[in-house]
């Protein structure tokens, strides 16, 4: 259960960075792009008290069949992957999608 907290908490930490960079740019880069960053949004503000491990599962789920292609493609999933693994680093997923999604 501490697991699955402590993740959700660092998702939203990083993801929490997401919501700011974006917000500050006019629209992403592509439509794929911009449906991840809705939907990574959307995701956060139906969790204000951090994602559930169901909720990271769906979102995953929701970003890696997106149709997105190239640098896209794999920041995209990189950053879907980072959001239910415990061991990847989710500061660098999310830094890594913002240099390719946000413009």
């Amino acid at each position: 259960m501490s697991k699955i907290f402590s993740a959700a908490l660092l998702t939203a930490a990083a993801v929490g960075s997401l919501v700011l960079v974006p917000a500050a740019t006019a629209q992403a880069k592509s439509p794929a792009c911009d449906t991840a960053i809705d939907w990574i949004n959307a995701a956060i503000d139906m969790s204000p008290d951090g994602m559930s491990a169901d909720t990271l599962q769906s979102l995953s789920s929701r970003l890696s069949g997106l149709p997105a292609v190239g640098a896209e493609k794999a920041a995209i999933d990189a950053y879907a992957h980072a959001l239910i693994d415990d061991n990847a680093d989710m500061t660098a997923a999310t830094t890594a999608f913002n240099a390719v999604c946000a413009s």
